[in-house]
């Protein structure tokens, strides 16, 4: 009993380094930016190359973990991750610190492949919930420590040291992970499939790449629309190649189970309305109200700690009440949160934020436990680790696509909002104006998550069904 929040402690560590990592770069780009008297654009790339490796390694990282176990991907990805931090603090270069973003993708994208499957082989069904919730609560207080922490660290020391300061933790949770994290046997299945690892890594590099520089290319450029036309070139290719596998990256039956694939929609749907905020919030903070990178960095905080304190309750309730209701309610609240944020005032005092804020992250901490407790626990625990993988996936691409939803929908309306008013003063206003359109827009997109929450139902994957091989499928 005891050993399992053990190894629950461990996976949690994995996921707040990550989730920290993710955020704390963001407020020390700047200083990044002077530092190697770069452009915005050459600066940009010390994260979306992050994101865009990330994105690409998340789902044949999931399979890994099943044909290499579950504890030796792990240990490797920390391994890594603690690696490519040092590069990256000790980067004399863009080029280089790009590259070693690069390298800590990849150990990043093992440990959040492998933590929510070690979760459900480790937790049953009745704790499930509860011990995603506990692991939900570490990536709280990853995106709540990444902004603050990073702008302490980058006024106090220098930018370096929000890479260098995973050295010494890093090396820490690598020896915990070894000592508590169980040893498994290899199983059945040792095939790796090479060529569909291949095809869905560079069809979903595509994705993400015309995603994220689709706004400053031009969603009708040749670059962006190549790219698309890659993406669907690719992944049509991936999806007949993982047909014809005997073990594929993923299984593409686990999408014949209800509670899996429409709980992979309502992430896809919630993490676009998130990070569309997450995204907008800051430019409103800094730019429209003149506020600092770190006091932003403050104000944001109510968004996970109210994620922080939902999350493991929402598990524990799932465990006992079913993830359906508890799932669509939070998805419902985000909406109201988002909509909350649109009459939010020119010049507001901080209690105006709060309850916006707290609203928002409410709806998010009720949703996310209750959710990934439905999407993991609908498939065999022998697919854990791809259907982990395939989780947190969604979650990247929601994330690209509300960052592009977001950024487009900016630049669109800020003209318009011009075009009615009059004086260089109203460029702020203009800007306010189409931040709220865009929070609109997200909450619509937001709400298409209460449907496929309501619909997922709840039935489990019928064993004989999966991991058959093209002749058996054939024959039955």
């Amino acid at each position: 009993m005891q050993r399992r929040w053990l190894i629950l402690s461990s996976v949690s560590l994995g996921s707040m380094m990550a989730t920290l990592d993710g955020s704390i770069v963001n407020i020390a780009l700047p200083s990044i930016q002077r530092d190697f008297g770069i452009d915005l654009t050459s600066v940009e790339w010390v994260v979306v190359a992050y994101l865009l490796m990330l994105g690409s390694l998340l789902l044949p990282m999931g399979r890994l973990g099943e044909v290499k176990t579950f504890k030796r991907v792990y240990l490797v990805g920390f391994s890594v991750f603690t690696l490519g931090s040092v590069l990256c603090g000790a980067a004399p270069t863009e080029l280089l610190l790009i590259s070693a973003r690069v390298l800590q993708a990849v150990g990043g994208a093992m440990i959040m492949s492998m933590g929510p499957a070690i979760v459900v082989r480790t937790f049953p069904p009745g704790e499930r919930g509860r011990a995603l919730g506990l692991n939900g609560l570490s990536v709280s207080i990853g995106l709540s420590l990444g902004p603050v922490l990073g702008g302490i660290l980058t006024q106090v020391a220098t930018w370096r040291s929000i890479f260098l300061i995973n050295l010494p933790i890093g090396i820490l949770a690598i020896i915990w992970a070894w000592r508590v994290l169980p040893n498994e046997e290899h199983g059945h299945e040792t095939s790796f499939d090479v060529r569909g690892a291949a095809l869905s890594g560079a069809a979903l590099f595509a994705l993400l790449l015309a995603l994220s520089e689709g706004q400053g290319w031009g969603w009708t450029s040749p670059a962006t629309l190549g790219l698309l036309a890659a993406f669907l070139v690719l992944g049509t290719a991936f999806v007949l190649a993982e047909r014809a596998s005997v073990q594929p990256i993923i299984d593409l039956a686990l999408f014949r189970i209800r509670p899996f694939s429409f709980g992979l929609a309502s992430v896809v749907v919630a993490f676009t309305a998130m990070f569309t905020a997450s995204f907008l919030m800051p430019f409103l903070l800094q730019q429209v109200e003149g506020f600092s990178p770190v006091e932003a960095g403050l104000l944001l905080t109510p968004v996970p700690v109210a994620m922080a304190i939902v999350a493991p309750l929402a598990g524990s309730a799932s465990d006992r009440f079913g993830p359906a209701v508890l799932a669509s309610t939070g998805i419902g609240i985000m909406v109201v949160g988002l909509l909350s944020l649109v009459t939010l005032p020119v010049h507001f005092a901080y209690i105006d934020l709060l309850w916006r804020l707290v609203i928002l992250g409410v709806g998010q901490g009720l949703f996310m436990s209750p959710n990934s407790s439905a999407v993991m626990g609908a498939v065999p625990v022998r697919r854990a680790g791809t259907a982990s993988g395939t989780l947190a996936q969604f979650r990247v691409t929601g994330q690209a696509l509300g960052i592009a939803l977001s950024a487009a929908i900016v630049a669109t309306r800020v003209p318009v909002h011009l075009a009615e008013q009059v004086g260089k003063a109203d460029q702020l206003s203009a800007l306010q104006a189409s931040i709220h359109d865009a929070f609109i827009v997200a909450a619509a997109v937001c709400a298409i998550g209460i449907v496929t929450s309501i619909i997922r139902g709840s039935g489990a994957a019928r064993e004989p069904s999966l991991g058959q091989s093209p002749a058996q499928r054939g024959s039955s």
